[in-house]
This record gives structure tokens, C-alpha cells and sequence, in this order.
């Protein structure tokens, strides 16, 4: 079986977190998340400002820097909670798109930073895609299964990047982990997140 390539796992990454997102009840917005700075309203859009920041990277079109603050990103501004996961759901597909093409691995790309190789930053984004699939499930009681994969470049590429991520204030310190641990939990752990993570009792 040929491993999928790059654009395949971007796509597959975003399709998890949308499914995540579409599993997770509006009227659970208000709870944590593994995310110390989100609840559950948050970290979708987040999710949803990434989503439009994909699109626009991957298609080197002009990034708007105030997407990286808003909050609510303005698609989702105004429209009552239940509606945002169909509102994000939207989004995905132009994310996909505009890295369907082999220009926009190419070259260089920034994403509300110093330019670096579009390679990486697009690898970086199936990695976060897919962690942050995991932070809406657990916050909301869903189960995520995980593709091998996906959790291979998550732990592979956060292996390369968290150092240099964690210094810019990106990630929190890696979580002791055992070295025989699941390979998601373990990429988990270099992002700063404890795998067993539950949400608080209600």
C-alpha cells in the first residue's frame, strides 16, 4: 500500500477536526479543553481561523493579520453557535483546494510569521489539524480514532518542530511520556498535552 501523500493527510487532518467539530453540542461550548487558554467555543474558532489561513497560504494569496486575533472570526460572527460547525464545515474544502496544487508545497509561505518552507509549514498543519481534532473530542466526550498515519507525521513532524515551536510560546512543555506509549500519545506529549486528559465532571 503506497503511503498517502502530503495533500492526501492535509485533507484527511482537516477532515477529522471537522468531524469533531461536528460531533461537539453548541450547548458544550462554554467547557475547558485540553487547551488551557480555550473552552470548547474557542478552540473552534480557532479552528476555524486556521482553516481560513490554510486556504490563503496554500493559495499565497494575502493572509489577513487581524484572522490570527478575531474572535469570533468574522464567517462565524453573529450566527448563533449551533450554526458554526456547518459555518466551518464550509470552510474546508477551499482549504484543501488551494493546497491540491504542487506550487503551494513549493518555495516558501508564511503563516503570521517569518517565512519558512512551504513543506514544513504545510506538515505542521496537518500535525495541528490533527491534534486539535483530539482537543475538541475529548472535550465533548467523542471517541477519535486516529489513522496510523496521521499519527506518524504528527509525531514525527512535532519531533522536528516543537523544540522551535515551544520557544516562540506555540506549545507547552513536553509531557513525560513512555517511550512504549502510543505514537499519538506520544505526539501529544511533545505538544504539551497529557493523553489522559479528561474532561471535569459536570
Amino acid at each position: 500500500m503506497m503511503s498517502p501523500t502530503r495533500t492526501e493527510q492535509l485533507a484527511r487532518s482537516i477532515d477529522l477536526v471537522v468531524a469533531a467539530v461536528d460531533g461537539a453540542p453548541a450547548d458544550r461550548y462554554g467547557d475547558p479543553t485540553p487547551c488551557a487558554e480555550f473552552t470548547v467555543k474557542d478552540l473552534v474558532n480557532h479552528i476555524a481561523m486556521m482553516l481560513l489561513l490554510t486556504r490563503d497560504v496554500g493559495a499565497r494569496t494575502a493572509v489577513d493579520p487581524s484572522l490570527l486575533t478575531a474572535n469570533p472570526v468574522p464567517f462565524l460572527a453573529e450566527r448563533p453557535d449551533f450554526d458554526w460547525a456547518v459555518l466551518l464545515a464550509g470552510k474546508a474544502g477551499p482549504a484543501v483546494t488551494a493546497w491540491s496544487a504542487s506550487a503551494a508545497w513549493e518555495g516558501e509561505a508564511a503563516l503570521g510569521g517569518p517565512p519558512m518552507p512551504a513543506t514544513a509549514l504545510g506538515e505542521i498543519l496537518i500535525a495541528e489539524f490533527t491534534i486539535h481534532a483530539w482537543d475538541v473530542s475529548v472535550a465533548t466526550g467523542q471517541r477519535l480514532e486516529v489513522p496510523a498515519s496521521l499519527a506518524k507525521t504528527a509525531f514525527d513532524i512535532y519531533t522536528r518542530e516543537a523544540p522551535r515551536m515551544r520557544g516562540l510560546g506555540l506549545l507547552g512543555e513536553e509531557v513525560p511520556q513512555d517511550a512504549h506509549a502510543p505514537l499519538f500519545d506520544r505526539a501529544l506529549a511533545l505538544t504539551g498535552r497529557d493523553s489522559r486528559w479528561t474532561r471535569p465532571a459536570q
